[in-house]
């Protein structure tokens, strides 16, 4: 049957452009059956799914490209998170190049850029805490593969490398990140899938700050740490992963259903939070009020909580 399923949806995706060679592509195709169900879903549930925060006006020419950036993921809400995620990511990006701008003469570093973001004091405030207090079970399982699984390998590596590297003087992160991980590894290394869960669910615990007891060993990660983890590990990932066609795209996969959902979701609504925050630490004009951007990430949680219900921890 599994096959079956598969090689149908297969055939299914191969049809989608089949019809667009008869009739061009202005022409809606027919939705997927998982994308039935999700926008039955989200109107039964009678969600508002998402809802931005809003914005000070600027003649600012920096801030009205990211401005245009937002409104693209905003577009392609509800049916496409990951989408989303993909527009509002290129906000966060130069939202972290501008906080931490490279040397004269030098190259602009993403990875740099994101590193001295999470090393910044000001950004591990609440906001961060209220993000980090609801990581769904599909993001917790995705990070599980990547930090604890090292699956795929070469993504894995890369995502390892970058929580291993300090990033200025005085960075202890690496050391304690990395002592953390190998002692997860340590009980959880065995492939199978109910090991894989558990150890999943270990990670959200620890995301939370929860102290483990992890094989006689007490352990925690302090909210810095957890939050280098969700920039560098996660998203940045993810980012990746996406950017270079690493990943299969979500919703085409004959493995999808609504909690597939669940992890583009908060992948958007996660760096769509952290530009915010960031700006609301900058001395521009148009920066938010910093409780406004912690209001709006309670609120975002909360509604995509009741959308998904047992498939957002399930």
């Amino acid at each position: 049957m599994e096959s079956q399923n598969l090689s149908r949806q297969r055939r299914e995706r191969i049809d989608i452009i089949a019809a667009w060679s008869r009739s061009g592509i202005l022409e809606e195709r027919r939705r997927l059956l998982i994308e039935e169900q999700f926008t039955e879903r989200v109107a039964l549930m009678g969600s508002r799914f998402f809802v931005p925060l809003p914005l000070t006006y600027s003649d600012d020419l920096w801030y009205n490209t990211q401005v245009s950036f937002l409104l693209e993921a905003f577009d392609a809400l509800p049916r496409r998170p990951d989408i989303a995620f993909d527009s509002v990511w290129k906000v966060l990006e130069n939202t972290a190049h501008a906080r931490f701008p490279h040397p004269p003469g030098g190259r602009p570093n993403i990875t740099e850029a994101l590193g001295h973001l999470s090393a910044d004091p000001q950004l591990s405030g609440s906001v961060t805490e209220v993000l980090l207090g609801d990581v769904p079970s599909q993001t917790c399982g995705y990070l599980f593969k990547r930090l604890i699984a090292r699956e795929p390998a070469e993504s894995s590596g890369r995502a390892l490398t970058r929580l291993s590297r300090g990033y200025g003087a005085g960075d202890v992160l690496p050391t304690e990140i990395n002592a953390f991980l190998a002692l997860v590894r340590s009980k959880y290394s065995a492939p199978d899938p109910d090991t894989a869960r558990r150890g999943a669910m270990l990670l959200r615990r620890a995301l939370t700050g929860e102290s483990l007891d992890i094989t006689g060993t007490r352990v925690g990660l302090s909210l810095p740490a957890r939050f280098r983890i969700l920039l560098s590990g996660l998203l940045f990932t993810a980012r990746n992963e996406r950017y270079h066609g690493e990943s299969f795209s979500p919703f085409y996969s004959s493995a999808a259903s609504i909690k597939t959902y669940t992890h583009p979701h908060y992948l958007f609504l996660t760096a769509y939070t952290l530009v915010h925050f960031v700006w609301a630490h900058s001395n521009h004009r148009y920066a938010p009020p910093l409780d406004a951007v912690e209001e709006n990430a309670v609120v975002n949680l909360r509604e995509a909580r009741t959308l998904y219900a047992g498939h957002w921890t399930g």
